[in-house]
Order: structure tokens, then sequence, then C-alpha cells
């Protein structure tokens, strides 16, 4: 009793103080680093397309994402003006922030919403107030100050660089150098002039000099006057991606080398070891973004430039990969990989866990395996933890097989020539080819995999180490088996994705392993709904049973629904539900008919999280009748409107959704319902509520349908409702809309039998 109690207030603790229902939170990865900005004692860091600060001062760490602060996510560019005390944000779809020093924001969306048939922006050049921004049809200026775009020059050609220098600008493209002199009509594109035919990517200024990048060659001086150019440093393999003027030297640098020029005849050359993105010199100090290992504090020593601490990196996600996501417990684990059946792009590693209780993520360890089995480690679409041992995981990928984690520590790799797990080819590239889409351990600590393309899809790993496999001849080399499930009747059902999309069913009469007396049928490329109209199936990616015993099936052609798997069976009709119009004409609409469904999960009030490809994710009620939200991009903090993993953390009603630009959480309000009231799992939180928390009260741990009565110490009844799942909401006043007085409120629940019991009580203070 003493442990439960510990928990539950840890719990109480961290939900409290993180979200109230209704609440969004974005947990975005700031790991890869690529570029700063040194602001007095504060460096600004873009990170993976995020931004995120650290204080030399006192050492904090503080991240900014669209709930905090900033307009959008994936940020390209951040460059700072002195001038207006403010960093500029440029984001990949074109729309631009301005944060100040005092982190107040002003949005200039102008750009990003004109229609335009490019609006990528390649690179940002502050001189005084103005910005000009490098696009792929010219230059567009920024005036900072005034907070307006002023000027659109179009040269018909992509931009990679521009610069401001001696009463002209400069634009560096593909086919060379070409310069409009400011007293002349820039916006007649006929007033610029050629200057060079080399491909030029980047321009800067230092004491009175113009410095360029000219593509494979190297770094020139370039005399406008005489339109002449001078080397200064070959190339010799080195991709320079950055060069600015610091105020005191030009620094110039790629990922292998940087350059610190004093002048155009004296300067030094740093060689950088692997991942170095970006280097950011301040006095005595070197920053170094160093990619993964995060923004590196460095010296000059001896003529190198050495790391003097570990990397800066919030605490977050490794990438923003997050395809697979299931909770194990009060952790969630995430895959990032994707099911690549074209074997034409692999992700990189990524299986991470999120703990929960503690708001702490692990990123299981991705560089030691290359080393440890000679074979890339990539493409990681599933992850589970073995219910009999605690930080046991195994990860699978699409492509190179299962690999066992223990303790945050890389275990082994099973593959073709060590285990049961087959290669989809022969030959020299076979160890490309071990597909598992899917794993999922069983209660008793058997690992389930999916093995697609080969014989035997069905693959079990037992807990003792040896393996099993299920042989059915329907799914004998199906190429793209990619999902397997045991419903509550102990029927299992296979998913085929795409090539034949459709569903396996073997009624497996409690003895998976032996196949002799299954009964077996397929339901592949074609689905017919209750009023006979058929569907064309061409992919299926979620399958999910509720509550009630129904399953939910999400297709590239919108919902279905095996209402009753028994009649099913036999006349393989699927249903569509019908939702009414309610405008008098008594018609109703297939519901989310034609809508591409990448995931569904199912809540603890039998609700059901519909991710789609394009079109966000929808709440709908249990019957599917009723939609309670529709998030997406334009009213919500979603990253993408192509959501394609939901999970819900069964305790705290808190809902995860992966997209392809990273995780998303939103409180909700059901949480997983017990089987009984047990007045030990039952808790209250806010608990106390202070006189400024203004949000619901959400009582946990109930029964399903529970009814509740909250009264006050004289016993008058105040408020009164039924729990979803097994959660209650309270906004904390009575019948009449008014807030209740401070003092003691006791909960009193009622099971559907009518059993009552005082759950718990909650106190409001003055």
């Amino acid at each position: 009793m003493i442990r439960r109690i510990i928990l539950s207030l840890v719990l109480i603790v961290s939900m409290a103080a993180d979200a109230a229902i209704g609440d969004w939170r974005l947990h975005t990865s700031y790991h890869n680093a690529t570029r700063c900005e040194t602001v007095g004692e504060k460096v600004y860091v873009l990170a993976s397309g995020a931004l995120y600060t650290y204080s030399e001062e006192d050492e904090e760490i503080r991240t900014f994402d669209k709930i905090s602060h900033l307009s959008d996510i994936e940020i390209s560019h951040i460059a700072y003006s002195k001038e207006n005390e403010a960093l500029v944000i440029v984001y990949k779809n074109a729309n631009i922030d301005i944060l100040y020093n005092d982190e107040s924001v002003y949005n200039i969306s102008d750009f990003k919403n004109k229609t335009l048939a490019t609006k990528n922006i390649n690179n940002i050049s502050i001189n005084g107030n103005i910005a000009l921004l490098s696009t792929g049809f010219g230059i567009v200026e920024l005036d900072i100050e005034r907070k307006e775009f002023t000027n659109t020059y179009t040269l018909n050609k992509e931009v990679y660089c521009a610069q401001e220098f001696n009463g002209s600008i400069y634009a560096g493209t593909k086919d060379g150098v070409v310069c409009g002199d400011r007293k002349d009509n820039l916006l007649d594109n006929s007033n610029w002039k050629q200057m060079n035919n080399y491909k030029t990517t980047l321009f800067e200024t230092f004491k009175n000099e113009f410095y360029c990048v000219i593509e494979n060659l190297g770094i020139y001086t370039l005399d406008t006057q005489r339109n002449r150019l001078t080397l200064l440093e070959k190339n010799n393999g080195t991709i320079y991606k950055y060069m600015y003027n610091d105020g005191t030297q030009l620094i110039a640098g790629g990922t292998d080398k940087v350059i610190f020029f004093d002048s155009s005849e004296k300067f030094t050359i740093y060689p950088l070891e692997k991942g170095s993105n970006f280097i950011r010199k301040k006095g005595n100090k070197v920053w170094n973004c160093k990619g993964y290992s995060g923004l590196v504090l460095c010296s000059i020593d001896g003529g190198k430039i050495v790391e003097k601490a570990s990397g800066i990196i919030p605490n977050c996600p490794i990438r923003n990969y997050s395809e697979f996501i299931k909770f194990s417990g009060d952790k969630l684990l995430v895959a990032g990989g994707n099911l690549n059946y074209l074997d034409t792009k692999f992700y990189e590693g990524t299986a991470m866990v999120y703990d929960y209780i503690n708001d702490h993520w692990t990123n299981l360890p991705e560089e030691i395996i290359k080393t440890s089995t000679g074979i890339d480690y990539i493409n990681i679409c599933s992850i589970d933890e073995d219910p009999t041992e605690e930080n046991h995981y195994f990860a699978s990928s699409f492509g190179f097989g299962l690999y066992e984690f223990r303790d945050g520590k890389f275990v082994k790799h099973y593959s073709h020539k060590n285990s049961a797990l087959e290669s989809v080819i022969t030959g020299q590239y076979d160890y490309r080819y071990v597909r598992l889409p899917k794993i999922e351990f069983d209660t008793n600590g058997n690992l389930w995999t999916i093995n697609t393309g080969t014989k035997t899809p069905i693959k079990i790993l037992m807990q003792d180490g040896s393996w099993n496999k299920i042989y059915y001849p329907q799914l004998d080399k199906l190429p793209t088996v990619s999902d397997i499930t045991i419903d509550s009747r102990g029927w299992l059902w296979v998913v085929s994705l795409q090539s034949d999309a459709g569903l396996f069913c073997a009624k497996i009469n409690g003895t998976a392993l032996d196949t002799s007396d299954d009964e077996v049928k397929t339901w592949f490329n074609k689905f017919t709904n209750q009023d006979g109209i058929g569907y064309d199936i061409y992919q299926i990616y979620a399958f999910k049973e509720d509550r009630n015993g129904s399953i939910w099936v999400g297709t590239n052609t919108g919902l279905f629904v095996i209402d009753n798997p028994k009649k099913f069976y036999d006349d393989g009709r699927f249903t569509q539900i019908k939702v009414p119009r309610n405008d008098g004409t008594g018609l109703a609409d297939y519901l989310l008919n034609g809508v591409y469904i990448q995931s569904i999960f199912v809540d603890g009030a039998n609700r059901k999280w519909i991710g789609t490809k394009h079109n966000g994710v929808y709440l709908i009620s249990a019957d599917g009748l009723e939609t309670i939200h529709h998030f997406t991009t334009e009213n919500s903090p979603l990253p993408s409107n192509s959501v394609m993993g939901i999970a819900v953390n069964e305790n705290s009603g808190e809902v995860f959704f992966g997209t392809e630009n990273g995780i998303a959480s939103f409180m909700a309000d059901a949480t997983e319902p017990y089987e009984q009231l047990d007045e030990g799992n039952v808790y209250a939180y806010p608990n106390p509520v202070r006189p400024d928390y203004s949000g619901e009260i959400s009582i946990v741990g109930l029964t399903y349908d529970c009814n509740v009565k909250i009264v006050d110490t004289a016993g008058s009844l105040i408020y009164e409702g039924t729990s979803v799942g097994g959660s209650f909401k309270w906004d904390g006043r009575n019948k009449k809309g008014d807030r209740v007085a401070a003092g003691v409120y006791y909960v009193l629940a009622y099971d559907q039998e009518g059993n009552e019991g005082v759950a718990t009580k909650i106190l409001f203070i003055r």
C-alpha cells in the first residue's frame, strides 16, 4: 500500500505540473546541431530544424516550439540582427518569425501565403535593418525594423546567396554572379549585370573586401570594381557550408575544416572532427555545432580546435521520425523507420523510449551496432518491451533483421544467418532484405514477428531463445504482410499492406502452433460494404479491435468496421458507419469515406482516434456517430497532417501522435477503466486546487461508465455525471456554474452494479 501511494503522488505531481485537459505538448528533436548565433551570454542553436538556447551564465537550456513562442515548425535558417536585437527565423515553408531578446515574437507570413511556383529560401544575409532572402526565383528584401517586405527582385533563376556591398546587391547563382546597382531600378531584371559564369554558393564582406565561395573550386576574393577573382584557398574536397563576419575575423568552413581569416593575406586553417556542421567563434571560445553530438564548447590549443566539454543537448528524441509508437506501461516506445518495399529510401536507426513519469528520453545505442555487426543499423520500424523483464527491448528493422537491447545496451543482432529469420532474396545483398515490419510480445514473453515476403512470415522467438514458425499457404511469400493480431476471440488476423492488400483470418482454436485444425479465410483487394458497394483496396495501414469486440480497419479509401466478426466470417461484408446529416433529408454519409487512414487507437472510453494521411486526426465517439475532435496543423500544434501512429497513456489519458515531422501529445479526458472500484486506485489532480487554477480537475482510477457525485462535507450534491473510460472531469463549479468555496469535497462513485464508496476527496484552498 505504501508503494502504491508513493507512485500515485509522483504521478499526480508530474501530470499536474505538465498538462491539464486540452493541453498540448510537442516532443521535438533538438539533437542535430547545424548552426548557432551568440548574443551576449546566450547561444541560439538551430538543431534538427528546431531552436533552443543555452545560457553560459547559469547553464540553463530553453527550448522553443510552436506552443511556446514560435509560429511554425521546421526551421531552415537563423540569423541575428544586432541593430534590432532580434533573431530572424526562416522556416522551410517560407514563414518568418522575428524573435526579440525579450522573447516576444512577430510573425511575417506574407511570403509563405503567396502563390508561387517555388518559395524555397536558400540563405539569409543581414545588413543593418535589411535582410536579403535568397530564393528559388530571385531575392526578397525584408525590412526587419518595419517588419515588412519592401522589394522583390525577380531574376528568374535560383539564387544561393545574396550580399549588399558598396551600394550594390550581388546574387550568387548556378550560372555565376549577377550584380545590381541600387541606383538603378532593380525591379527590372535587365538592370542586373552578369559578372562571371561560376556557380557561387556563399558571399561575405570583411575589411571592405568581398569574399565568395565558388563550388568545386574554393574561396576567392572578388574585386567588384575590376571584376577580378583571386583564389585564397582551394576546396581540396571540402564543401564550404558557411561563411560569416564576426566583427574581428572572417570565418568559413565545411564539415572537415574551418578557416579563420584575419585578412585576405593572413588566415589559419584548423581541421575538424567528423560531424562538425558549423563553427561560431566568440573571443577565446569556439562553439562547434557538431551534429548529433550537439553544441560543443571548444578552445584553440596547439593549432587545433579542442573540445572542452561534452555536447549540450536538451532531453529529447534523437530524431523526429516516429512512424511507430506504443506504450509499455508508462513508457512510450518509438521507432522511426518506414515500410520501404521499393528499397528506395532508408531512415537512420531510431529506436527511442520515453519515460512518461520522469519526462526523460532514452535513445537506444546506434553507433556501436554497425561496428559490432558490420552492417548498417537503419530503418527501425517496430519496438517492444519484454513483459517479463523491464528494460529488455527488441527492435526490428525493415530490411536488416532484429536487434536486442538490455538496460540501454546492445545485446544481439538476429539475422537470416543466426536465426529462423529469412531474407526475401538470395545473393550478395540478402542481408538488406530481412524485413520485419512488426514485432510484439505476448503475455508469456514470446516475441511474435512478421518476416514479410518469406515462405513462413509468422515467426516466434520463444522466451527460452528457440524459434517457432507458423505456416499458412495463403501467406507464402506474400510480399507486404505488415501486422498480426490475436483478437479477444482467440482468432489470428494478419494484414497485407498493399500487394494483395487485405486481411487473413484463422480460427486457431486455442492452438496457435498447430494449424491442422484451423479455419482460414482471406479478403484481398476488394471490400464490400453492407449496401453491396464494392471498393478497390490498395493499402491497409490500420487494424484495431475495440472494447466491444468489433474490428476497425483503416484503408486508402476510408474506414471499415467488422462489427460482428462471427457473422462477417460467413458473409464477408464490412460495415461503413452511416452518420445522419440531420438536415431534414433523412440522408446519411459514410463516416470518413474516401479519407486515407493510417492509424487507429481505441481509448479507455471505447472512442476511436483516427490518424489520416492528409487530414490530421479525428476523435470519434464509441459508436462512430459523433466527431468529438478534428485536429489539423491549422487548428492545433500538430506538426503534420500525416498522422502515422497513435498511442494513449492509460494512466493519464494523454494521447501521443507520431507524425512525419515529430511527436505531439494532447491531454484527453479518458483513461483506462478499472474492472472494480478500489479506493486505493482512485485519486484526483490537481489536488489541492489552488485559487489561480481554472482548469478541470481529473478523477482517475474509476470503472467504465461509473456514476460519480461530488458532495460537500454536509452531504449536499454539488455536481454529478458519468466517467469517460476510467476518468471523470469536474470544472470545480456547482450546478449553477459558480466556483465552489474553499474546503473539502468528497467524490462518491457508483459502479454499474450500484456499489457505492467514498473514492477520494479534493481540497480547495483559498
